[in-house]
Formats: structure tokens, C-alpha cells, sequence
């Protein structure tokens, strides 16, 4: 495992992350370059990191430091704009590196995920979205600020495994509930025909999915996250795709089969 960044875990993009293109390395500023970054360079000074930031960078900043009045812990604070990058905390915390390590698959650890993304979505209600400019696009029904990338890879334990943060927010934008909680189903329990040789079979996939939805709060059912992760999967697909094409990277492409591979196996569950 790996100290966390403001917003990118260090490892392999895992099935499910979300792509994006490389900045040169002759563009970027004096620090430490940490790894990872698939989605934004990100480089290190003491105690805050640097990013490129975008049109949505304001917002999401914005959105931060909303819930860090809300009480929220465990999230990179906004520090500013300088000259086209984000300032932003260091998350002094423990990122797991793809293959995910055993404590990310513990019942313990899923549940605490689960609440720790009720906080999120809780302390969001009553964010201001007048003039608001997200990079993901809003979906219906837009009952709170998703993260819209709450997965193991962008979740940051301590030393006892246990979640104690999150990290990249850049993606976030209103969305249903079951929008995250679908998602961070798929891949924290996981819902795949490929589990990790670490990880739960499928055999105890609805029994983890129900602990999820437990610890959420959520009235949601199994057949309700299936629909949803399946709708997300197939989403993520289309836009790999397009980065495929923007950024000339054929192997996006081939993540989108990935993609497109794991809802058509969930399909069948659900049928």
C-alpha cells in the first residue's frame, strides 16, 4: 500500500477506474510525482499536492469544503488555483495498490465504506448548484453529490485496515443514491465473474451486497443494485470508448469490453 494523494490511489488501473490521459512529464512542477494518477498528474509538496485542474475544479473545491463543514473527515481540503493546478491536502492515509490486499474484502471493511459513503451523500443535501460545472454529467434523480469513483482504489485505510478517508472527488456530480452504492457494490464485494483469488466468491455476493445496503440505510434491493451496476457498467463503457478515440489509447477499448463483459455476466443474475 501506498500514502494516499489528494485524489488518485497508486497501482494498475483496475476494471471499473476511470480513464484518462497522461500530462507530460516535462509539465509538470518541482515535487515528488506520486503514482498512479491514470485520471491527473498529481505531485506532491510536504504537506499538499498539486493537479491540473479543470472547469469543474471550482465546483468540486467548492463542494469540499461543504462537507468539510458538515462535518465530514478523511477528505483532501481545497487550498486553491494557482496558474491552472489545484492545491489541495495531502490525505496522510494508506491507498491499496492493485491487487487489492486482503483487509479491503473483510466484511468490516466493506460495512465501514458503506457508512462512510451515507456521510458523504448525507452531508451533500443542501450543496448550492446555481453557476455549479461538473466534469461527469448529472443523473436523475439528483438526490445528492455523488462521488461518482467510491471504490477500494480511492478509499484510504489505516493501519488496522479500517476506512477512514476518501480521496478523488473530480468526477463528482448529483446523482441518485444508487448511483454510488451501486458502483462501490461492484466493486468492493465484488460483483464480477472474475473475483480476485483474495476476495468472496459470488456465492456470498448477496449476502455482502445486503450488508452494504445495512450499513448504507438504503431500502434498495439485490435485483436493485444489479440493474443499477449494470446500467453503470455499460456507461463507463461508453465513455472509455470515447477516451479511447480523444486520447489515441486502444487499450480503453479493450477496458470497455472488459466493461461490457462484466454487465452482460451480471445480466444474467438478474434474469
Amino acid at each position: 500500500m501506498v500514502a494516499a494523494s489528494d485524489g488518485r490511489r497508486a497501482g494498475d488501473l483496475p476494471a471499473g477506474d476511470l480513464p484518462a490521459g497522461d500530462l507530460p512529464a516535462d509539465d509538470l512542477p518541482p515535487g515528488e510525482v506520486l503514482a498512479g494518477g491514470n485520471m491527473n498528474a498529481v505531485v506532491r509538496q510536504g504537506d499538499t499536492v498539486l493537479r491540473v485542474a479543470g472547469p469543474w475544479t471550482p465546483t468540486v473545491h467548492r463542494h469540499l469544503a461543504y462537507l468539510a463543514r458538515a462535518g465530514v473527515r478523511g477528505i483532501p481540503r481545497p487550498l486553491g488555483i494557482e496558474g491552472g493546478r489545484e492545491r489541495l491536502s495531502f490525505v496522510d492515509a494508506e491507498v491499496p495498490v492493485y491487487p487489492l490486499p486482503d483487509h479491503v474484502f473483510t466484511d468490516e471493511a466493506l460495512v465501514e465504506g458503506a457508512r462512510l459513503l451515507r456521510r458523504l451523500h448525507d452531508a451533500s443535501i443542501g450543496f448550492g448548484l446555481d453557476g455549479a460545472v461538473w466534469q461527469a454529467p448529472a443523473k436523475v434523480p439528483s438526490e445528492v453529490i455523488c462521488h461518482n469513483d467510491f471504490s477500494p482504489h480511492n478509499l484510504a485505510y489505516d493501519a488496522a485496515g479500517h476506512v477512514v478517508g476518501v480521496i478523488d472527488f473530480d468526477f463528482a456530480s448529483p446523482g441518485p443514491r444508487l448511483w454510488d452504492l451501486a458502483y462501490y457494490a461492484t466493486r468492493a464485494v465484488p460483483l464480477t465473474d472474475r473475483t480476485p483469488p483474495n476476495a468472496p466468491g459470488m456465492a456470498d455476493a448477496e449476502r455482502r451486497v445486503q450488508l452494504v445496503l445495512d450499513a448504507y440505510g438504503s431500502e434498495a434491493t439485490w435485483a436493485d443494485v444489479l440493474r443499477v451496476a449494470i446500467v453503470r457498467l455499460h456507461d463507463l463503457a461508453e465513455m472509455s470508448r470515447d477516451k479511447a478515440v480523444e486520447l489515441g489509447k486502444a487499450e480503453l477499448a479493450a477496458d470497455a469490453d472488459g466493461y461490457e463483459r462484466e454487465a452482460a455476466y451480471l445480466a444474467t443474475l438478474r434474469d
